[in-house]
């Protein structure tokens, strides 16, 4: 089923980019330059994460399915559960 939904998604994407006369460019190459010594911090600064980039890795996930829902009941809270990958909750296959 999967493969016939992306063999299917693949098709009409190659047919739009068809009729829409885009073209894939290939990445430019690498320049070869190498990066001196006092570029480097700004560099590195540019791609260090920042201090309140990612707010949600300071929650306190629950991997536990039945104590998620024991202290959402104890809260009354809702309960946000997060799937991703096309496998099981949490990657339990």
């Amino acid at each position: 089923m999967f493969i016939r939904k992306w063999t299917t998604t693949t098709v009409f994407l190659a047919a739009a980019l068809a009729t829409t006369g885009l073209k894939y460019r290939a990445p430019a190459a690498d320049s070869g330059k190498a990066i001196s010594p006092s570029e480097f911090p700004r560099l590195h600064a540019l791609i260090k994460p920042q201090v309140d980039e990612a707010k949600w890795a300071k929650i306190p996930w629950l991997t536990n399915l039945s104590e998620a829902r024991r202290r959402a009941v104890a809260e009354d809270k809702p309960l946000l559960l997060w799937r991703s990958g096309g496998g099981d909750v949490l990657g339990r296959t």
